[in-house]
């Protein structure tokens, strides 16, 4: 008669700990291939990026590029601004709604209508804020085929990233201490950038 050399619940033990000794010896390179592929997709996408935005960039002149580009940081920096306002407030004041009215008229009606037409969706007037001037402001490269380039290089100006670094500065001492009187629009952006650059 065949015996066990373990019980049932012996075995299943075992074979629990040996499986999970070859899991955890398994997992880490299973994750190293899924994060290499990830990461070679990635920097293939970031190559073809680079390469249709060269390819766009010679379809507009130079200095056509640069100042758009710097109009293109501008409205971002506009929209981090309001941004920072509307969240810091809880809402869109009235002085904020003059504001957006004077330099973007228009633009509380399209976020209105787009708030209308998606009502379960949490309302984000900043990222509104971005696709509006995208669609409204930025024509000329989008009817031209360059507008993949504005992105492209706008992103990766250094002005961006001061931009960025100062919405990050400022969110962090608005939410341990809300200012009294919310800045200006202009002295916000001249304490990120302090040269005028528009």
């Amino acid at each position: 008669m065949y015996r066990m050399k373990y019980p049932p619940l012996q075995r299943y033990v075992w074979r629990r700990q040996n499986l999970r000794y070859s899991l955890s010896a398994w997992f880490p390179r299973l994750l190293m291939k899924r994060t290499s592929k990830n990461r070679t997709a990635e920097v293939a996408l970031g190559r073809r990026s680079q390469k249709v935005a060269e390819e766009e960039s010679r379809l507009v002149a130079r200095d056509v590029l640069d100042n758009t580009i710097t109009r293109f940081l501008e409205w971002r920096a506009f929209s981090y601004w309001l941004r920072l306002c509307v969240e810091t407030a809880g809402s869109v004041s009235g002085s904020l709604a003059a504001i957006l009215q004077e330099r973007c008229p228009g633009f509380l009606e399209y976020a209105a209508a787009y708030a209308g037409q998606h009502p379960g969706e949490q309302q984000f007037l900043w990222l509104r804020l971005m696709e509006w001037t995208d669609e409204k402001l930025f024509q000329t490269p989008i009817a031209e085929g360059w507008r993949h380039a504005l992105g492209y290089y706008a992103m990766r100006d250094p002005r961006m990233d001061q931009l960025r670094a100062h919405w990050k500065r400022s969110r962090r001492a608005w939410k341990l201490q809300p200012p009294a009187v919310l800045p200006s629009f202009e002295s916000w952006r001249a304490s990120a950038l302090p040269i005028r650059w528009l």
